[in-house]
């Protein structure tokens, strides 16, 4: 597994988040998200923890940006779900058969908001 280093504003429970997620390509030149790919990603309260939602660019809760980015897109409801202090992702590519679990996992901050939001934000 790669480590990749990138900054990110905490997930506010309870709200919509996107991230940007930009993996380089790996020492051999393979780019992790190629034209076509199809992406599929549980979230969890920690690695091995109890899945809250799951992604796909089949739903567009994952969109390829291009080669080395994907866009993550949590909804409000997603997000509620995590009572951690951090949240777990990692990536598997549908396409190929079998799927590939790319070796891809950010882990990201969770806060509390203090506002609360109102239902029909």
């Amino acid at each position: 597994m790669r480590t990749i280093v990138q900054s990110t504003p905490p997930i506010a429970r309870g709200y919509p988040f996107s991230f940007q997620w930009n993996c380089p390509a790996d020492e051999g030149g393979v780019v992790p998200f190629p034209a076509g790919c199809t992406l599929l990603a549980d979230v969890a309260l920690y690695q091995g923890g109890s899945k809250v939602a799951t992604l796909s660019t089949e739903t567009g809760s994952i969109v390829r940006v291009d080669d080395i980015s994907i866009v993550l897109l949590l909804s409000a409801s997603d997000t509620a779900g995590l009572t951690n202090t951090t949240a777990v992702v990692d990536l598997v590519r549908t396409d190929p058969s079998p799927d590939e679990w790319l070796g891809l996992r950010v882990k990201l901050p969770v806060e509390q908001p203090i506002t609360a939001p109102r239902v029909n934000s």
